[in-house]
């Protein structure tokens, strides 16, 4: 999978920009505040759907602007989204005619990783969990409409708690509902983490040369039941009266959590930071494989600012393990490019500088 060209239109401080991106290495560099996660931001959202920090959508039309527009090209298709700002709307054609974000998800598949993607192992349980959904619907496009509706379910469920009096025989019918979706969902995440951890361990040594056993593990309330659905509604049904005293359901999978094991120690809570980031090069490297084993290519990675966070050594074996054929667009703050370190612009592919709104290409 690879991006062939790229036009912008008003599209947060790029008035007008026209791109002819390589199939491999582009480096993208510029002093801060230039707008150099404005092309990453451009990208993900045409493949997502939402905005890469979840702003709304009318922030990503120009200032002074009243719509935008964001065309690609890749693989023989074309993809148009068209931001009407007045009436807070979004026109998506592929191949000039209309469909919805699904059919472009389907088409433009990426893969995002920023400094924030530390905050998977040192963050809350929420973030965690967060990370975990998002890449399983990356991989399994069903996953993200069960979640959906879980979480639907559990709103209803929780503002009926809320109420004076909740009526025995609805709650009943939600945590039957809950059950079934809850237990469908866990059993997706042990998948996943079961195919995260075939690779975890290589991949760590690769990053820091050196033996080491990586694994993650799913952490639910369901324990290692078989019948996930069963013990999920004998869970729901004990909890019941606590539920109703805290106003909130107190089990499934919206309370799960990850943890990550290295060498058998905790890494959030023993794991210097370079332990953490070589585990996260190494969750990076497994979900680009997992990918590729799924789809029969690899996703367009985003790697924004990641530099910042890695030492030489990590950037220079992170850069030589991601596979050769992978379109990666990957910046760096430099207000020079004398400034680049040297494994970047001998990797690099193509070379853009972005400043004053404007990007040109270098290389």
């Amino acid at each position: 999978m690879k991006i062939d060209r790229i036009v912008l239109r008003h599209v947060r401080n790029f008035a007008s920009v026209e791109l002819e991106p390589d199939g491999g290495l582009n480096l993208i560099t510029g002093p801060n505040a230039a707008g150099k996660s404005n092309l990453c931001e451009a990208i993900y959202y045409a493949a997502k759907g939402f905005p890469l920090k979840g702003e709304r959508q009318r922030d990503l039309i120009q200032w002074g602007e009243s719509e935008a527009l964001l065309e690609f090209s890749l693989s023989g298709d074309q993809i148009r989204l068209h931001l009407n700002g007045h009436a807070r709307a979004k026109t998506i054609e592929v191949n000039h005619e209309k469909r919805n974000q699904s059919d472009v998800s389907a088409l433009l598949r990426v893969l995002l990783f920023t400094p924030d993607e530390l905050q998977i192992i040192k963050g809350s349980p929420e973030q965690r969990r967060h990370f975990l959904d998002r890449s399983i619907a990356d991989l399994k496009r069903d996953y993200r409409a069960m979640l959906l509706e879980y979480e639907q379910l559990l709103r209803r469920k929780s503002a009926l708690l809320r109420s004076e009096r909740p009526p025995v025989e609805l709650l009943d019918v939600y945590d039957e509902a809950l059950s079934e979706r809850g237990a469908w969902l866990v059993a997706q995440r042990r998948a996943y983490v079961q195919k995260l951890n075939g690779q975890l361990s290589q991949r760590y040594g690769q990053i820091c040369g050196q033996e080491a056993h990586l694994q993650v593990h799913y952490e639910t309330t369901l324990g290692e039941s078989d019948d996930l659905r069963r013990e999920l509604a004998r869970q729901l049904a004990q909890a019941r009266r606590e539920e109703l005293r805290r106003q909130q359901t107190l089990v499934g999978p919206h309370r799960d959590d990850l943890r990550f094991d290295l060498n058998g120690h905790d890494l959030r809570r023993f794991g210097s930071q370079g332990e953490q980031k070589s585990a996260l090069c190494a969750l990076l490297l497994t979900q680009v494989e997992l990918h590729y084993e799924r789809f029969g290519d690899h996703p367009i990675l985003i790697l924004d600012d990641v530099l910042s966070e890695l030492d030489r050594a990590r950037t220079q074996r992170l850069l030589q393990l991601l596979p050769q054929n992978l379109q990666i667009f990957l910046t760096h703050t430099a207000s020079a490019e004398e400034e680049l370190p040297s494994e970047l612009r001998q990797s690099a592919r193509r070379l853009y500088v972005i400043t004053g709104g404007r990007i040109v290409q270098k290389l």
